[in-house]
C-alpha cells in the first residue's frame, strides 16, 4: 500500500521549527510524525507540548517517545483528531487523488477526507497533502501557525488555485520558501516548498528561496516580492466565504418528521423558505430530522423503524444510493450535521432574491445554500443583499419553469463582491448598521442604501434599474 511517505532531513526540520513565533508551552501537533524528525526537533529546540499522530503501525512502533511528560504519541488517523492547536508542523503524505480509496483498509477514503474538510470547497482531484493542510487549518486556533513542507507543483494548476483560495479564506501565507536541493532522505526527485501560514490574519507573503548545498548547509535569500493573488478590488465570493449545500438525506420521507416517540437523535431543521419571514431565521418554523451518526446507540423503536424503512427502500428500488448501501449491509442512515452557517439562501426563487441571516443557527435542508466566512455576519449580509449581487444572479441563473430562477453552487461561487479587507472602516460600520436595520424591518429601502454605498467599490451606478429589467423579462415569459 502506497502511504506516500518521504522523510524530511533533520536540518530542514530544525529550520522549519525555528519559523514558529508562538512561544512557551504552546500545544503543537505533528499529524504524520513518521520517523519523528519534527517531534525530536520540537522537544530539543522549544518548550512546546507536543502531540504526534502516525497511521502507519510500523513507523509508530519504531519510534520511541523521547519525553513522555511533554509529548503524547498516538497510532491512528489524523482525520479523527479533534481539538484546537497553537501550532501544526508536518511533511504530509503525497498520494494522488486516483489512489486515495486504496487507503480504505486504514479507514481512509475520499468520502471521509471530504467530510473532515467539510467547511472547505475542495476539488475531488485534490492530492492527499491538500486535505492534510486544509484539515490542519480547521484545527488551528485563531493566530495559530502552520509550518508545512510539500510539493510546489500545485501553484500553477486549477486545483491548486482553489486550494490557495481556501487557505486564504481562513488566514494568510506569511512565508513561501521554494526549496532547491535535496530536502528529503533518499533524495526523492520532487520540487518542494515550505509554507508558514497564520490563521485569522491578512497581509503580504514574503517569498524566499532556500538552497541546500552538497554539504547540507541551508542558504536562504529573499526574492522579489510577488503580487499577492488576492485582488484588491472585486473578488469571487468563494474566495472570502465558504458556500455549500444544506443537509441531504437521500430520502426525506424517512428522515424528516419520522413517526418516532424517541427524540434522542432528532434535530431541528429548516425545510422551506415559506417557514420564515423577512431576512432572518430567528423565529422560523422547523421540522425534525432523524440524524444518526456513527457510534450512536439506538433505541429498540429506532432499530425497528430503520429495519422497516430499509425494507421499503429495497421493495421500491429507490433511492439507488441507499438501496446499494442496504444491499451491501452498510449503515445507510448516517447523516452528518455540519455547523450552522451565518447566511442561508434558497437557490430556487421567483420574485425576490434574498440572503437570510441565520440568527436562529438553524440546520437547513439541501434546497438551501449555507454561506459562512470569518467576517462579520452583518457585513456579509450587506455584501450579498444589494442590487449588484442580485443583477449578477439574474444573469447567472437558469430558468426553472413558471418564472422560477435556479442558481447552482458555481453561480454563487462566482458572485463578485468587494474584498472585505478593502472596504474602509467607516463604510464597514455603515454597512453593518444597514444590514441590522434590514433584518429588523425587512424594508427594502435598506437594500437601496447598501447598493448606493457600494457603488464606489463596483465603479458604476444604475444597477437597480438593470436588475429590475432583467427580472421583469424573466417573469414576463410566464405571465
Amino acid at each position: 500500500m502506497n502511504l506516500g511517505q518521504v522523510y524530511t532531513k533533520q536540518a530542514i526540520a530544525d529550520f522549519m521549527v525555528r519559523l514558529f513565533t508562538i512561544t512557551g508551552n504552546a500545544r503543537v501537533l505533528d499529524p504524520c510524525f513518521g520517523r519523528g524528525v519534527f517531534v525530536k526537533s520540537l522537544l530539543d529546540n522549544t518548550e512546546f507540548v507536543v502531540d504526534g499522530v502516525e497511521i502507519d503501525e510500523a513507523s509508530y512502533a519504531s519510534f520511541d517517545n523521547p519525553d513522555e511528560k511533554r509529548c503524547r504519541l498516538m497510532n491512528g488517523d489524523f482525520f479523527d483528531v479533534e481539538g484546537t492547536f497553537d501550532g501544526i508542523i508536518m511533511n504530509p503524505p503525497y498520494v494522488r487523488q486516483e489512489e486515495l480509496d486504496k487507503l480504505a483498509p486504514l479507514g481512509v477514503t475520499k468520502q471521509k477526507l471530504q467530510s473532515a474538510c467539510w467547511m472547505m470547497n475542495i476539488s475531488t482531484k485534490a492530492n492527499l497533502y491538500m486535505y492534510f493542510v486544509l484539515r490542519s487549518i480547521l484545527l488551528l486556533r485563531e493566530g495559530g501557525e502552520l509550518i508545512v513542507i510539500f510539493p510546489n507543483s500545485w501553484t500553477n494548476t486549477p486545483v491548486g488555485k482553489q486550494f490557495y483560495e481556501q487557505m486564504n479564506l481562513y488566514g494568510c501565507i506569511t512565508d513561501f520558501i521554494n526549496v532547491e536541493g535535496e530536502a528529503f532522505e533518499g533524495s526523492p526527485m520532487v520540487d518542494v516548498c515550505i509554507l508558514k501560514y497564520v490563521k485569522g490574519t491578512r497581509g503580504e507573503t514574503c517569498y524566499q528561496t532556500m538552497r541546500i548545498t552538497q554539504g547540507g548547509n541551508l542558504l536562504v535569500e529573499n526574492v522579489k516580492q510577488q503580487k499577492n493573488d488576492v485582488s484588491r478590488n472585486l473578488v469571487r465570493l468563494k474566495s472570502v466565504a465558504n458556500i455549500r449545500r444544506g443537509i441531504t438525506t437521500g430520502a426525506n420521507k424517512f428522515f424528516v418528521n419520522p413517526p418516532l416517540f424517541t427524540q434522542t437523535h432528532m434535530v431541528d431543521i429548516l425545510s422551506s423558505p415559506k417557514d420564515f419571514t423577512g431576512y432572518t431565521t430567528k423565529h422560523c418554523r422547523q421540522d425534525k430530522l432523524l440524524a444518526i451518526k456513527s457510534g450512536d446507540t439506538l433505541s429498540e423503536e429506532e432499530n425497528t423503524y430503520l429495519e422497516n424503512s430499509a425494507k421499503v427502500i429495497l421493495k421500491e428500488g429507490k433511492p439507488l444510493t441507499l438501496k446499494a448501501l442496504i444491499g451491501e449491509g452498510q449503515p445507510w442512515y448516517y447523516i452528518i450535521v455540519p455547523k450552522s452557517a451565518q447566511i442561508v439562501f434558497s437557490y430556487i426563487v421567483r420574485s425576490n432574491l434574498k440572503f437570510v441571516l441565520n440568527a436562529g443557527e438553524c440546520n437547513v435542508r439541501d434546497n438551501f445554500y449555507m454561506i459562512s466566512s470569518r467576517y462579520d455576519s452583518m457585513l456579509l449580509m450587506a455584501l450579498l443583499n444589494n442590487y449588484y449581487v442580485y443583477r449578477q444572479l439574474e444573469n447567472f441563473g437558469k430558468s426553472y419553469g413558471k418564472g422560477l430562477l435556479k442558481l447552482q453552487k458555481y453561480d454563487i461561487d462566482e458572485i463578485k463582491v468587494p474584498h472585505p479587507d478593502t472596504i474602509q472602516d467607516e463604510d464597514k460600520a455603515k454597512l453593518v448598521q444597514l444590514s441590522a436595520e434590514l433584518v429588523e424591518s425587512s424594508d427594502d429601502c435598506h437594500i437601496d442604501a447598501i447598493t448606493n454605498l457600494l457603488a464606489s467599490y463596483y465603479g458604476y451606478n444604475g444597477v437597480k434599474e438593470q436588475y429590475i429589467e432583467l427580472k421583469s423579462k424573466r417573469l414576463a415569459h410566464h405571465e
